[in-house]
This record gives C-alpha cells, sequence and structure tokens, in this order.
C-alpha cells in the first residue's frame, strides 16, 4: 500500500526573471536587450547565456551587460513582433544560477535619416543626408525650406507653401546622398531671397520639412520629418 502524498505548490514570486526590453532591426544587425527584473530580495548577477528567435533559426551569445547582436536578414522586414527564447547564467546571491526565459516581443525597424552638411553657393541649396536604412526609402518633396543665421536670425532665405520636388531613391545600407534645391520664386507658394551666399564664420541653420516613404513589403509608410541643421561656415563662402 501506497502512503499518501502532500502536494505542495511552490511560489516563485520573490526569483528574478529575464526579459525582453527590446528588438532594434537596424541596417547594422538585430539588436536584442534583455533585463534582469529582480523581486525581493534576491540578487542576481549575469555572467553570459544565449538567444534564440523562433522559427528564424538564428542564435547567439549574450554579453554580461545583456545585449545579443545578430545579423539582418529579410525576414525581419515582414514580421511585427518575434518570440524570443534563451537561458542566462550568473549567480544568485553569490551562487550558480541559471534562469530559462521566452518572451514575445514587437520588432523596432530602425531607419535613419540626417543631415550632415550643407552648402549654398548661387542660389543653390545643396544637402548632404547620411542614411542608414533597412528598407528601400524615396525622399519625395521639401517643404516650407528656410536659411538662417544662428544667433542673429537673419534670412539668407525663406519659403512658404513652396514644394521642392526630390524624387530621390535610396537603397537600405548606409549611404550619404546628395539633393539639390535651386532657391528661386516660381511655382506654387512663396520664396523670399536675401541672399545667394552665406558667409565664413557664421553659424547657419537649416529648416528643412521633408516628406519620405519608406518601402516595407507589406505596404509603403510615408513620413513628415523635420530636418534642422546648425553648421558654421568655414573658409570661404559655401
Amino acid at each position: 500500500m501506497l502512503a499518501p502524498s502532500i502536494v505542495r505548490q511552490v511560489s516563485l514570486s520573490n526569483v528574478p526573471y529575464v526579459k525582453v526590453s527590446s528588438i532594434n532591426v537596424t541596417s547594422t544587425g538585430v539588436y536584442i536587450k534583455l533585463a534582469i527584473i529582480k523581486q525581493g530580495g534576491l540578487d542576481f548577477t549575469p555572467v553570459g547565456g544565449w538567444v534564440e528567435v523562433v522559427d528564424t533559426g538564428q542564435y547567439s551569445n549574450v554579453s554580461n551587460g545583456l545585449f545579443a547582436v545578430l545579423p539582418l536578414t529579410p525576414q525581419y522586414i515582414g514580421l511585427s513582433n518575434v518570440g524570443v527564447k534563451g537561458m542566462i547564467y550568473g549567480y544568485l546571491n553569490g551562487s550558480k544560477a541559471y534562469i530559462a526565459f521566452f518572451d514575445i516581443v514587437p520588432i523596432h525597424v530602425v531607419n535613419s535619416i540626417s543631415i550632415t552638411n550643407f552648402t549654398y553657393v548661387n542660389c543653390t541649396l545643396t544637402v548632404y543626408l547620411n542614411t542608414s536604412l533597412v528598407v528601400p526609402a524615396i525622399i519625395n518633396y521639401a517643404v516650407n525650406v528656410s536659411l538662417f543665421t544662428t544667433y542673429t536670425h537673419q534670412y539668407v532665405f525663406s519659403t512658404v507653401n513652396h514644394v521642392f520636388d526630390v524624387g530621390l531613391s535610396i537603397p537600405p545600407g548606409n549611404h550619404v546622398v546628395k539633393v539639390e534645391l535651386p532657391i528661386k520664386p516660381g511655382g506654387m507658394g512663396y520664396t523670399y531671397i536675401y541672399g545667394c551666399a552665406v558667409e565664413p564664420g557664421v553659424y547657419y541653420t537649416l529648416y528643412m520639412p521633408t516628406s519620405i516613404t519608406y518601402v516595407y513589403p507589406t505596404g509603403n509608410v510615408t513620413e513628415f520629418t523635420l530636418f534642422i541643421r546648425i553648421i558654421k561656415i568655414e573658409g570661404g563662402s559655401s
């Protein structure tokens, strides 16, 4: 005859656990950030571990800073969220311990476009864009563009409802592209020109609202981005 068994439920509410903080998909790779959620008085110090993105076949070691980096593959572009599982090892109140985890988290696709420099010569504005893209992008147009001295707020030119058609396609990856905008009256809107060049040694601010379309496999996304860039003109007029 078997002795009766006693079943006792044990709560793990005071045990630290691992959570995926973020997954950022960039042109240089997929960056996964983990976090240790501490509960109660137990202290867990991570040393390392591994992660796997479910259904992608991708696996990576985790640093003691709880970061993992995976190669960028096309499958991430069409996903809205993914499952991530793994194991983190370290020390729990001084003793060796392992924490297994599984989490479903949204993917954040990071496309970056910024102005690195600009010149203004003979009433032509030339803008240099630094792009870091996961998907192709199209610079559609700029509108209400203006250039003025940063500290004295004297306009070099300003436009109101004047649309500068660009139509520049940019492939995925890291690139520097050039956009030229002729500053002259005409078309819709208003253009006010107070000079056709800039002075050396002076700080200038470029204000350039821009329409950008990002081309995803699931459909295009158009965003309106406000570029503001301050530079000091070096040497002669540029």
